[in-house]
């Protein structure tokens, strides 16, 4: 099969479905799911990242993972009612776009996709380590002077010069 044909001939091969099994009422499972539009970007996320995997080619593979991305994350949104539009899960999604990119072509992507990956995680898990680091020290907030004394009799009669 020839990668430039790909993507034209599956969406005629998935549309002539569609509409055959219309003529002859046959009902397929689950097109109330797969029938909605985030499925669009699902499904061209898949080929266009397919394409680029088996060609080597990152630019594909670089928008075929963030339309995968997008169609996962409105699914989720719209279809599950898993998640909500925060901004960290775009950020995820370029950084898992750019992991790819560099699985790709081995050359470059990587610092971006590890930077936007540290924001994105920072963002969705830093409440949950706040509210944690709050509860582990509410017991020891009165130490801290004491803390401070031994810092200073350290520095004043032990450090060596």
């Amino acid at each position: 099969m020839k990668s430039k044909q790909a993507l034209p001939g599956l969406i005629l091969v998935i549309i002539g479905i569609y509409y055959l099994s219309q003529q002859f009422a046959f009902s397929l499972p689950y097109t109330e799911i797969v029938l909605k539009w985030p499925s669009i970007l699902f499904l061209i996320g898949m080929i266009l990242s397919w394409q680029g995997f088996s060609n080597k080619d990152d630019s594909k593979m670089f928008s075929g993972i963030v339309l995968l991305g997008l169609g996962t994350l409105f699914h989720g949104i719209h279809t599950f009612g898993y998640w909500n539009y925060n901004w960290p899960y775009f950020t995820l999604i370029i950084s898992f776009a750019f992991f790819m990119k560099y699985f790709v072509n081995k050359r470059d992507g990587i610092t971006p996709a590890i930077i936007l990956l540290l924001i994105s995680a920072s963002a969705l898990f830093l409440p949950q380590l706040i509210a944690r680091y709050q509860n582990l020290m509410t017991g020891y907030e009165s130490y801290w002077p004491v803390i401070l004394i031994i810092i200073g009799i350290y520095l004043l009669f032990f450090k060596k010069r």
